[in-house]
């Protein structure tokens, strides 16, 4: 066993590290682990709603910041030395020209691509991360709604949204396994970047990033997330796409969530997705997912762990 085993077995619950286990390869297990005990990158997103990528480099550099980029993330800029604390200090970040995001949460707009135009469903928002990035990519031309069910949650929304200069979307408060109800076949491309057990989040220098884990939590999650999939799948025009994502390990909200979701609306067909980025993990295949269908990473110094599937309704 590897020293980053042995402190993570030492820490973690034991339910998780057995399923874990039975579930990867050691070697496979081993970056997980590594990637539980690794301080993560700051990451921002520039908000080229108020500023330019360029101009924020030029204001880096300046300041002596020791950066990376990533092609396939056009907006965002990882600082190698600097953390959080600094840049909420920055006039930047009070102003909205950046937004502090991490790789993993940028990536599900990336692949839901929004265009100027288009009617967008964010189902669960809160902060706003996704949901400003959505308006930048629109250039704030469309329509966005933008729910949260949470009332504290919904309004630090609002605040971010206004802060960011997002001038496109509207507000909802309450329950997102609602909204296919109010809103049938109305959006052209639906985000939901469901709640879940949170495994990709785990850090094992803190204790509060995993005191809730238990099977159970994952099971309460799965039934929460196939309530928002029906919703979502009621509120997409036919010919829209719906990106599906989470930031957790657990394949009861990942591959078996979208098994399930495939099998009950045979309307709605997976998009193969491409991504070159370190630290990939194998996605359980089936009946309806294969190798190249879905994305799973695990978590890094460079983002959480997450899992992404993009998938178009018949139209």
């Amino acid at each position: 066993m590897s020293i980053s085993f042995q402190a993570a077995r030492r820490r973690l619950p034991e339910e998780l590290l057995s399923r874990l286990q039975s579930e990867y390869s050691q070697p496979q297990m081993e970056k997980i682990l590594r990637g539980f005990m690794e301080e993560r990158h700051t990451v921002l997103r520039v908000n080229t709603l108020k500023t330019t990528v360029r101009d924020i480099l030029e204001d880096l550099q300046k300041q002596a910041v020791q950066i990376q980029r990533i092609p396939v993330f056009p907006e965002a800029i990882i600082l190698k030395n600097r953390r959080e604390n600094w840049v909420e200090s920055w006039s930047a970040y009070a102003d909205g020209r950046i937004y502090l995001q991490g790789l993993s949460s940028q990536m599900p707009v990336l692949f839901l691509n929004p265009e100027p135009g288009d009617k967008v469903l964010d189902m669960t928002a809160a902060p706003g991360s996704k949901t400003t990035q959505i308006a930048a990519s629109m250039n704030n031309q469309g329509e966005i709604l933008a729910n949260e069910l949470n009332e504290i949650r919904h309004e630090r929304l609002k605040f971010n949204l206004e802060r960011q200069g997002v001038l496109i979307a509207q507000t909802r408060l309450g329950d997102g396994a609602q909204i296919g109800s109010e809103k049938p076949a109305y959006f052209d491309k639906i985000l939901l970047d469901a709640p879940c057990s949170a495994e990709g989040r785990i850090q094992v220098s803190s204790g509060r990033s995993f005191a809730f884990w238990s099977e159970k939590n994952i099971r309460e999650h799965a039934k929460l997330q196939r309530r928002l999939l029906r919703s979502a799948h009621e509120a997409l025009k036919p010919g829209g796409i719906l990106v599906y994502s989470t930031c957790t390990l657990a394949v009861e909200e990942n591959e078996m969530m979208l098994d399930w979701f495939l099998k009950n609306y045979s309307d709605m067909t997976l998009q193969p997705l491409q991504l070159e980025f370190p630290h990939l993990l194998p996605v359980v295949t089936t009946d309806s997912l294969k190798p190249d269908t879905c994305i799973k990473a695990a978590p890094s110094n460079l983002c959480e762990g997450f899992f992404i599937a993009k998938m178009v309704k018949k139209a």
